[in-house]
């Protein structure tokens, strides 16, 4: 597979006084065009932190960051913005959506980022709410507001999604549904996933799953058989 994203030795460190605090500590990470890539770990692992300097909204203390062999991790500020703009999708556990629009409307305002502006009937379709276009967001459940946010992220055609916590205020039954809204988006799009979690049993759906404890990667391992999210072991 075509290499996407290269992190080379990578840090990320807090001063307290007198004491470094490494966030991340020395990572390297690979990440192919096509994949579901899960980073699983707990709380205070440096998950987050590295999903942040990886999309940009975060600046490393040391190391390099490539994104299709250009080094993004020395853009200011002006041009990493223009470049989260237009190659980098976001879902957060927050879903950030305008309550006064309906769900078509919503997600034309992602597609109003991109560079082409096209009908998103189809992306809509493709994290199945066709049937929920008109409605607005106090008609729907958390689950739908949440593929709402994954329908907009799409809309301007990103080359990766960065999906931090997506299930995280979910229940297990929608959970599973914007789980396989995101395994759609893969297969349909061929779009490139790197989703962080604490929940071991969403590692399964992913071609590869990367552990972290201390910010460090302590392990990177392939997954041979991804599984459907709808039988994946919940928690």
């Amino acid at each position: 597979m075509e290499k996407l994203i290269e992190v080379k030795n990578v840090y990320k460190t807090y001063k307290e006084g007198s004491i470094a605090n490494h966030a991340l500590n020395g990572i390297s990470l690979d990440v192919y065009k096509g994949e579901i890539v899960v980073i699983l770990g707990s709380s205070g692992s440096g998950k987050t932190t590295l999903l942040n300097v990886v999309s940009g909204l975060d600046k490393i203390s040391k190391g390099k960051i490539f994104y299709e062999g250009k080094e993004i991790s020395n853009y200011r500020d002006s041009k990493m913005t223009r470049f989260r703009k237009d190659h980098l999708g976001f879902i957060f556990q927050t879903y950030n959506l305008l309550e006064h629009l309906n769900v078509y409307e919503n997600v034309l305002v992602g597609a109003s980022l991109g560079k082409e502006k096209k009908d998103v009937s189809p992306i809509i379709d493709t994290v199945g709410l066709k049937a929920h276009t008109k409605k607005y967001m106090h008609e729907l459940s958390g689950g739908e507001q949440q593929r709402v946010s994954i329908a907009r992220a799409l809309a301007k055609k990103p080359q990766i999604m960065f999906c931090d916590e997506p299930t995280g205020a979910l229940d297990e039954v929608t959970g599973k549904t914007v789980l396989e809204a995101l395994v759609s988006v893969n297969e349909k799009l061929g779009t490139t996933l790197l989703i962080i979690t604490h929940n071991p049993g969403i590692a399964e759906i992913g071609d590869r799953i990367i552990h972290m404890n201390s910010g460090k990667i302590i392990k990177d391992e392939k997954n041979e058989k991804r599984v459907p999210p709808k039988d994946i072991q919940w928690g």
